[in-house]
């Protein structure tokens, strides 16, 4: 008897252990999410498995708060959305579930940032020495941005990527 309740103890902790470390982990995305008709952003905070994000209801984009400082997802279908019910300036906030897997939740922002920040440095520096990120504001770096994958035959994808890594790291 002692053994079966031994083992059924056992089993018992380890579905815990389970859940809580790959359920309701805490940090910020490495990499995009996709889930279903939503995407959330790699650098994009998650506490306990949901990242709380903000959305006018009539659009996909998913923002980081209810001044769209940065926009953190995108959605196709926003009925499906959890809301939260909390409100400001005609956003709501929602609850995202993300399921992510080992190695792409970072503990802090600037961890999950450092792929990134390397590929800005590889791409911003080959014809000249890269920017600091601070010596420019949001609009001039759209601009700037823009102006660069001209000149420089950097991909959409790649572009995009710089461009996240840039803005969250001017406004965080």
């Amino acid at each position: 008897m002692r053994k079966i309740l031994f083992i059924l103890a056992i089993t018992i902790f380890s579905v815990f252990v389970f859940f809580a470390f790959s359920e309701s982990r805490n940090g910020f995305l490495n990499r995009n999410i996709s889930s279903g008709a939503t995407e959330v952003y790699f650098g994009t905070e998650t506490v306990s498995g949901r990242a709380y994000l903000w959305t006018d209801k009539k659009h996909g984009e998913l923002y980081s708060d209810p001044q769209m400082t940065i926009q953190n997802g995108f959605t196709s279908d926003v009925d499906s959305l959890r809301f939260t019910g909390k409100k400001s300036k005609g956003f709501y906030e929602v609850a995202v579930s993300v399921k992510v897997s080992e190695g792409l939740l970072a503990p802090t922002l600037t961890e999950s940032l450092r792929e990134y920040e390397k590929k800005y440095y590889e791409q911003c520096s080959t014809c000249h020495a890269a920017a600091a990120l601070n010596r420019f504001n949001k609009s001039r770096w759209e601009n700037i941005l823009k102006s660069m994958q001209q000149h420089s035959g950097i991909s959409d994808e790649d572009l995009s990527a710089i461009r996240r890594y840039v803005l969250l790291s001017i406004t965080s």
